[in-house]
């Protein structure tokens, strides 16, 4: 029965497209049979799940071929499957079953990827999420990249410091998004979508080469449009990625990868009041999808492109040279009206402020490896030699403008006031990082030791400059250059029982640059590198009769040299503008935590992944009265369960049903701790069904629900007029056409 869309409301719509999907849900036979039944595995290709594959390497860890299972350092990847399976459609939602993360650090946000893990930032605004190994440019305020995860065949969470593959990263941990590539396996998918705002969605993936698979191709893409979670904030977004490999030898491969996407509409992204979403008011508290900007003011356009390769040589059985290259373009626009300090007396109107910012930056990025494997006696080498290259060149644009009226946060109404700029803040820069790596991985029997040690050489070359809309009269330019030099290291002991468990001890270091300008500091003078440390131990056991793996640590991690306020109030010359507090270098924090994760198909039809963490934080030295305090956006315990069944045979074979539960534990919003963000739970369930699962075009029907009780949160507040509220219940239904 054909339906006509636009006769219809949203609602309207969405129901009788899931009304009309049989018993709902999907499976498969097992994709690998046990080795004890003998049995040979049934495969339905992509379009259903009935166990999540647990990933036997990891390219971001290593840069190597080592199992994860035998990496002293805590990983978790989430596989293409489980992301099919769980309707994930950012890295917020991979990562709601991973120990040690915090999500949604900005709340409700479609511009970028927000989250934390162990205590630290590890998003878009650090400047530390990297696609295919090489990371995405920096850019100013607004201007960052987010890929979309239709694109991506994994997803891989190192935990801990990594400056030794990258350079400067976050302390905590980062995050790896493979992309999508060509294979022989020459998928073929099409999925149709909508989800319950009524936003509908169309993707492919589509791959094919030549009889000897000399030749390969794979055509990657997805459109989606409609409206989001906030009210009046629609959005359109699409991208299309293509990739060619080609086979020049037995021993020599090219990849060729480009990418892009475009992003229109509205920004979800909102400041709310502390009053009103934290704190109850005579009224309540707001909903979750209220907006209270102003409609023609709400804007995020944009542009993304990449193009990149990856070339490998093997010179023969041991030694293979290997570079990855890319060039990521990004330009964006945002509009939006936010809040301006906090809710009014009368418990319910908000003061608010326009402002506009638009940017563009260019990265290039270059990884060379040289990888060979030896024997020197009885010890086995996996000698990894590494030169990386990476530049942003950025430039941007924030605009201060006259304020709207205030706005009733419980009745909204909206004033159609158009704001007029009265200043502009220009700002550019050069971000530039070299860095040489050497890693030796040493078999000895069934011990595994890691040693690694980089160097890297950072400049940051940056300038700002004011503008008055009103006299039409430009500031000074404010040039600055930081120059940078770090060496981190690196240590890891791993021993493989005959019994499938692995303990390991490992030490790493990590490294970002303090501030990228010097009028920060009160006497003009660069900063030197944040650094952090972190010392781990750890379990992992990887079960001989089912497919899994299960990892539990113990870490304590530390970051120095953290930038503070200078305790001298007359130094308050600092900052483009000269009026800010200035900064000096002698904070310090510590994290302690324990973490037990793990994804296994304990039967055929059933997995399970589960997580679990406890975070100890505390600022153990800070000049502004914070000592003893915990960092902000620091759960004390986090815990995920997901169980998904598929039914393999009888009547009710081809169905799924999955269901998870996700626990978030008390944090502060603030490093005062000012403002404490109660515990939530939220659940999430799916269902899938496969039609002509023995045939050769089987077509997957699918439900997701994400915080199925539409669960009200806030996220994280980090004062009176800058609370987030979490996500809302998502709903999406899809069906997947498999040819």
């Amino acid at each position: 029965m054909k339906v006509r869309i636009a006769s219809l409301k949203r609602k309207t719509v969405c129901l009788v497209i899931l009304s009309a999907m049989p018993a709902l849900a999907a499976a498969q036979e097992s994709r690998q049979a046990s080795a004890d039944d003998g049995l040979a595995p049934t495969v339905l290709k992509a379009v259903t799940v009935d166990a999540y594959r647990t990933a036997e390497t990891t390219s971001g860890a290593t840069k190597t071929d080592t199992p994860v299972a035998e990496t002293a350092q805590s990983v978790s990847v989430i596989v293409r499957d489980e992301l099919d399976a769980r309707g994930v459609q950012n890295l917020n939602d991979a990562m709601r079953y991973v120990a040690g993360v915090a999500l949604e650090g900005s709340g409700i946000d479609n511009r970028v990827d927000d989250f934390s893990i162990r205590g630290f930032d590890a998003g878009s605004w650090s400047n530390n999420v990297t696609v295919d190994g090489m990371r995405a440019p920096q850019g100013s305020q607004w201007n960052r990249t987010m890929v979309d995860s239709w694109n991506l065949e994994r997803v891989e969470v190192l935990k801990g410091p990594s400056a030794v593959m990258y350079g400067q990263v976050a302390p905590g941990g980062m995050v790896n998004q493979v992309s999508k590539m060509p294979s022989a396996d020459r998928e073929r998918l099409l999925r149709l979508g909508i989800n319950g705002h009524g936003q509908f969605n169309t993707a492919f993936d589509v791959g094919g080469g030549s009889e000897d698979d000399r030749h390969l191709f794979r055509l990657v893409g997805l459109y989606r449009k409609g409206d989001t979670q906030i009210k009046h904030t629609p959005e359109e977004h699409y991208f299309i990625a293509p990739s060619y490999s080609l086979q020049i030898s037995d021993a020599t491969k090219l990849t060729l990868l480009g990418l892009y996407q475009r992003d229109d509409g509205g920004s979800t992204y909102q400041f709310l009041p502390m009053d009103g979403t934290l704190v109850a008011t005579p009224f309540g508290r707001m909903k979750n999808t209220t907006f209270i900007g102003e409609p023609h003011w709400n804007t995020y356009d944009r542009t993304i492109w990449t193009a990149g390769y990856v070339f490998e040589h093997a010179f023969d059985d041991s030694w293979k040279f290997s570079q990855s290259a890319r060039v990521t373009d990004v330009e964006s626009l945002f509009r939006t009206v936010v809040t301006s300090g906090a809710l009014n007396a009368d418990g319910r109107t908000q003061n608010r402020r326009a402002v506009w910012g638009e940017g563009d930056s260019r990265g290039y990025t270059v990884d060379t490896r040289l990888t060979g494997k030896f024997a020197t006696g009885a010890v086995a080498h996996t000698l990894l030699a590494g030169l990386d290259w990476q530049k942003a060149d950025w430039t941007g644009a924030r605009g201060a403008m006259t304020s709207p009226p205030p706005i009733d946060i419980f009745n909204p109404v909206y004033s159609g006031f158009r704001p007029t700029t009265t200043s502009i803040s220009y700002s550019g820069g050069k971000n530039e990082q070299t860095g040489v790596y050497l890693q030796d991985q040493m078999a000895i029997d069934k011990w595994r030791l890691t040693l690694g040690g980089r160097y890297d050489w950072t400049e940051d070359d940056t300038y700002s400059q004011p503008y008055s809309a009103i006299s039409g009269v430009y500031g000074a330019r404010s040039p600055s250059r930081v120059k940078n030099e770090a060496f981190t290291r690196n240590a890891g002991i791993l021993y493989v029982s005959d019994l499938g468990l692995s303990p390991y001890l490992s030490y790493a270091e990590s490294f970002q640059p303090a501030g990228s300008n010097t009028s920060m500091s009160f006497t003009d003078k660069p900063f030197d590198p944040v650094t952090g440390k972190q010392w781990e131990f750890g379990i992992k056991y990887q079960p001989a009769n089912h497919d899994g793996l299960v990892t539990v640590s113990i870490y304590d991690l530390r970051q120095q040299d953290i930038l503070v306020d200078d305790p001298d109030p007359a130094h308050n010359t600092c900052g483009s503008n000269g009026t800010s507090q200035c900064q000096v270098q002698d904070g310090e924090s510590r994290v302690a935590g324990v973490e037990l994760e793990g994804r296994i198909t304990l039967q055929k039809g059933l997995s399970v992944i589960g997580a679990v963490s406890w975070m100890d934080s505390e600022i153990t030295r800070s000049t502004a009265g914070l000592k003893g305090k915990e960092l902000a956006r620091v759960p004390e315990k986090t815990a995920s369960l997901w169980a998904d069944y598929t039914f393999l045979g009888g009547d009710l074979a081809g169905l799924s049903l999955a269901a998870g539960v996700r626990y978030n534990g008390r944090s502060y919003g603030d490093s005062a701790n000012l403002y404490e963000i109660p515990s939530f739970t939220l659940y999430d369930a799916a269902i899938r069904y496969v039609i002509g699962r023995d045939s050769g075009t089987p077509v997957q029907l699918a439900l997701n629900v994400g915080n199925l009780t539409d669960k009200r949160y806030v996220s994280t507040c980090g004062g009176v007029s800058s609370c987030f509220y979490g996500t809302g219940r998502t709903v999406n239904a899809t069906a997947t056409f498999n040819w």
